[in-house]
């Protein structure tokens, strides 16, 4: 670090109440894969967020800010009330880069970017209003990361050095370092299906209930699923997962279809998967995705979002066409009548190499490096 005695401070705007990975999963790996010393990751948080996974950072907190909203009103109006604290915030901390992850820390990347303070956007989601984005892209001083080729097509933006960037999420390191596991292979035992991610509507868990279902009753019997994750605070999750729980049991699905709450034994759960499954349409670039490839697990996702980007057709996984169960259940069928045949495992842990938290935090680092001009 040289004659630095102090790392540089990274200030990141998220905003979230909940500590449920995605946004958090990808600070986290670059805080882990940061040159040690170098860089001090720190999250910009509401109020009542509480820490529930590790490693932990250190965190600020606004009792005004806000990761997301339906309303675009209502994400100006929090922006509008955070934007003292924050201002209070840089005053008495200074940081050498601000990184804005959510669509509510966005209005006050744009506000930072026209005081000249070295300010990054990272844009996360799929959204269906492009054209906010885009204008976003042309603010002066504001740079925009998207995640992968297929994200920065949906907004309709060419990577410009200096201004618009692709920088993929990334996975744990301890994924890409641990061995391979070895599988068993058994016509009596089960084929393991594996979903992580939040219980929400968004993410088409029930998709995935219906194309199992759609099997033959000689192939679903040979089908294990299991959805591993949270079921975040709000009122639309809960009752999404009481309708999908229902569902569960009107289908009869109980033995083939299990919901088992969060976990923090990720590496041990993909290493009992024979197929990690990730059903949502548009998702950008998961990180639970890319962490199943990197220990090894073919994945079965739609055909959409940065997954077109990650996951290669009938060599590291399969493709289904977006929203349809019929289509799903069709690859499943394959998969399970072993005509659907994927890599081996060292060869789909290369397919993301590229996607670790190392190689993704040098990244960053460059551009941090970049905006500071040094």
């Amino acid at each position: 670090m040289s004659a630095r005695t102090k790392p540089l401070r990274i200030l990141h705007l998220v905003g979230a109440t909940e500590d449920n990975g995605g946004i958090l999963s990808t600070i986290r790996g670059l805080a882990s894969g940061s040159e040690p010393g170098v860089w001090e990751h720190i999250l910009w948080m509401r109020s009542s967020f509480l820490q529930t996974r590790k490693p932990h950072l250190a965190c600020r907190y606004s009792h005004h800010a806000l990761d997301e909203s339906g309303s675009h009103l209502r994400l100006l109006f929090a922006a509008w009330r955070a934007w003292p604290d924050l201002q209070r915030l840089l005053t008495t901390e200074p940081c050498a880069v601000v990184h804005a992850h959510s669509r509510g820390s966005l209005p006050l990347a744009i506000r930072l970017a026209r005081r000249r303070q070295p300010i990054l956007f990272t844009n996360h989601a799929y959204a269906r209003r492009t054209g906010l984005y885009r204008a976003a892209a042309r603010v002066a001083g504001l740079r925009t990361v998207l995640l992968t080729p297929n994200h920065a097509r949906h907004y309709g933006l060419e990577p410009q050095p200096g201004r618009i960037e692709i920088v993929s999420e990334c996975g744990a390191d301890r994924f890409f370092d641990a061995p391979v596991p070895v599988r068993p292979a058994s016509a009596a035992r089960p084929l393991q299906l594996v979903g992580i991610g939040n219980v929400v509507g968004w993410k088409k868990w029930e998709l995935l209930l219906d194309a199992v279902h759609r099997l033959p009753a000689e192939l679903r019997s040979r089908a294990q699923v299991t959805i591993w994750g949270p079921i975040p605070a709000d009122r639309a999750a809960r009752q999404y997962s009481e309708e999908l729980r229902a569902a569960i049991q009107e289908n009869g699905m109980q033995s083939h279809f299990r919901l088992a709450g969060p976990t923090a034994e990720v590496e041990r759960t993909l290493a009992r998967a024979d197929w990690f499954v990730l059903p949502s349409t548009n998702d950008p670039c998961s990180v639970a995705l890319i962490e199943a490839l990197a220990s090894g697990v073919p994945a079965l996702v739609s055909a959409s979002g940065g997954n077109i980007d990650i996951v290669q057709d009938n060599v590291t996984g399969a493709h289904f066409t977006p929203d349809s169960a019929e289509s799903l259940s069709g690859r499943l069928e394959a998969i399970l009548n072993g005509t659907l045949q994927p890599a081996p495992p060292d060869v789909i842990r290369a397919s993301v190499a590229e996607r670790s938290a190392t190689v993704i935090a040098a990244r960053y680092a460059a551009l941090y490096r970049d905006m500071m001009g040094s």
